[in-house]
């Protein structure tokens, strides 16, 4: 049902309106652009951060993101093995069911003129298959991060473990 109501016009009479527009009723809508830039912390010196300059500004206190790679410790390597490991594994998963669902999308897609649903099926196994190998890629990058930490353990053991000093023998004149 609409919803008619009668409204002074500017002339003093009254004139009938349709949900607040008629005679003379105007829409004017109004809109802002909000600019954010953050010109403190990494965001560089003209303020835009990642957009201008990849790798910087990026959010690495979160679980799925990289630590900064510095190495100045055993636990430095320690930690950024673990979370590179942890990062590979989840990316590994993501990627695995991606590519399961990349697969289904394709084999359900509308095939071309005079393509049957087999050539459609196996169109859609070699593009799956591709993006398996990356999740496979992956995997073994997590694998190769665990296997890092094990190597650094065995060349570096004499490093990290601090050897005794030997005793000097004590000053007299």
């Amino acid at each position: 049902m609409a919803n008619y109501s009668t409204t002074p016009n500017g002339n003093g009479s009254t004139g009938s309106t349709r949900n607040g527009f008629g005679s003379g009723a105007s829409f004017s809508p109004s809109f802002g652009v909000n600019v954010n830039v953050n010109k403190g912390g990494s965001g560089g010196a003209n303020g835009f951060g990642a957009a201008a300059n990849p790798g910087v500004g990026l959010d690495r206190s979160s679980a799925l993101a990289l630590p900064e790679p510095a190495f100045y410790s055993a636990a430095d390597v320690r930690s950024y093995c673990e979370a590179l490991r942890a990062f590979a594994v989840y990316a590994s998963i993501e990627v695995a069911v991606a590519a399961e669902i990349l697969k289904a999308t394709l084999e359900q897609a509308p095939a071309g003129p005079g393509a049957h649903i087999f050539e459609q099926r196996m169109k859609a196994r070699t593009v799956g298959r591709k993006m398996f190998r990356a999740a496979e890629a992956l995997a073994d990058a997590a694998k190769d991060a665990a296997a890092v930490w094990s190597a650094f353990q065995r060349e570096y053991a004499d490093v990290m473990t601090p050897q005794p000093r030997p005793q000097a023998r004590p000053f007299q004149f």
